[in-house]
């Protein structure tokens, strides 16, 4: 527990901080350019400026921090992101800026020891300070490292203005002409006659910040499989990922980017991803395009992920049912289906594994883990409340779309 006299000091400490922001920014800058030739090479003033607005920041951030004596938090620090994805984009070395950032650090805490010497009792505030100074480093350092990555990968996968003309002559169905556009095609392994499928990614939600869809972006071509051979682009909203398959009967594998999916939304981020079928050809990409697109069409509001090659027809065709597709289907089965499933689902549960088992009752009791008659007495309840025969294919079929559509079944992934 700290002394009023202490919390009094730290809040003196904050003042004088931010009374000198602009000349330790501009003291900051001056050492960047000493100590590190990246700095020193710099001419933009408009560069020169960012990096002394980025220091007073800095100091605001840490400002803020002693005089409610308390750590810094993420959003405290936010402002190092764009600050960091711009120096990845002027080509920066990492290096270099997490130098940059461990100086305007240096210059600050050199004020405060400042201070502590000729001020009684200034060095066990000094201390104190200290440790929340520290936080300040660690904090921005670990934001700031991860923005410049997430920067830094991100042009590296999406490049630059040639690849997004690149992906709307493949959407297009256009071949790209020789120059740029052919040789980025070529990077990622987009040849004409290379397997090929495409994931779509749109915000169901507000996004925090203009960097987090870049982030996902890299996060979601990662799962998507090798990045190298994949060509991940960003048009405005939405994020369209090609990915080139090595073999013909390859696909995107949906586990990986549900699990980047679940990364995302408990970071903020919720997005609606759709993932195409395989298509054999690049000139088919336009297809595939659209394909993933009509995809998210069959998400919920919060968002997911659904991959065309994992389901089966019958999901696929259940998820794109509209309103009249509902009203087909018998009243006794609606009334079944709805009302099992506000039970616990027990008889759904066992038709399902009916199905599933080619119409074996002793498989489907085995998978349920219960005695064979348990499963004939409860089919043969289905077949009273709903008037089904479940031995006749079309009846069992009709069930188990109603089961889709008002039982919440498989076929939606997340």
């Amino acid at each position: 527990m700290r002394r009023s006299g202490q919390v009094a000091a730290l809040s003196e400490v904050a003042d004088i901080i931010a009374a000198q922001r602009q000349s330790l920014a501009e003291a900051a800058l001056e050492a960047m350019r000493t100590e590190i030739p990246g700095y020193a090479a710099l001419e933009d003033e408009a560069l020169l400026a960012d990096v002394v607005t980025h220091v007073r920041e800095a100091v605001d951030a840490l400002s803020v921090s002693l005089a409610r004596d308390r750590p810094v938090t993420d959003d405290d620090v936010a402002f190092v992101r764009p600050h960091a994805a711009r120096r990845a984009r002027q080509g920066m070395p990492l290096v270099d800026f997490m130098h940059a950032l461990r100086i305007a650090h240096r210059v600050m805490w050199e004020a405060i020891a400042d201070w502590a010497v000729h001020t009684a009792g200034g060095r066990d505030v000094a201390l104190e300070a200290g440790g929340l100074v520290m936080e300040l480093i660690n904090r921005g350092s670990t934001v700031a490292a991860r923005a410049y990555l997430d920067e830094e990968q991100f042009l590296a996968v999406e490049g630059d203005r040639v690849r997004r003309d690149l992906l709307e002559d493949l959407i297009a169905g256009r071949e790209p002409a020789p120059g740029p556009r052919l040789t980025a095609a070529t990077k990622v392994g987009l040849h004409p006659d290379t397997p090929c499928a495409v994931m779509v990614a749109v915000p169901v939600g507000p996004v925090g910040d203009p960097y987090s869809l870049r982030s996902a972006a890299s996060l979601l071509g990662q799962a998507a499989g090798d990045p190298a051979r994949a060509l991940t682009v960003l048009r405005q909203d939405e994020i369209v990922i090609v990915r080139a398959l090595r073999d013909r009967m390859g696909s995107v594998s949906g586990e990986p980017v549900r699990t980047a999916w679940r990364t995302l939304a408990d970071q903020g981020t919720r997005l609606a991803v759709g993932i195409s079928t395989r298509y054999d050809t690049v000139i088919d990409l336009g297809k595939a395009y659209h394909e993933a697109v009509s995809a998210l069409g069959t998400l919920p509001p919060e968002g997911g992920v659904v991959g065309l090659s994992d389901l089966s027809v019958l999901d696929y065709l259940t998820l794109r049912a509209d309103e009249t597709a509902a009203r087909i289907v018998p009243t006794a089965l609606r009334t079944f289906v709805t009302e099992d499933s506000r039970a616990d689902g027990t008889l759904i549960r066992t038709v399902e594994e009916y199905a599933a088992n080619d119409l074996n009752v002793k498989a489907a009791a085995q998978r349920l883990g219960v005695h064979i008659n348990t499963a004939h007495h409860r089919l043969a309840r289905v077949e009273e409340r709903t008037g089904c025969d479940l031995r006749r294919l079309a009846d069992l079929q009709e069930l188990l779309i109603a089961i889709r559509l008002f039982g919440g079944g498989s076929g939606t992934a997340v």
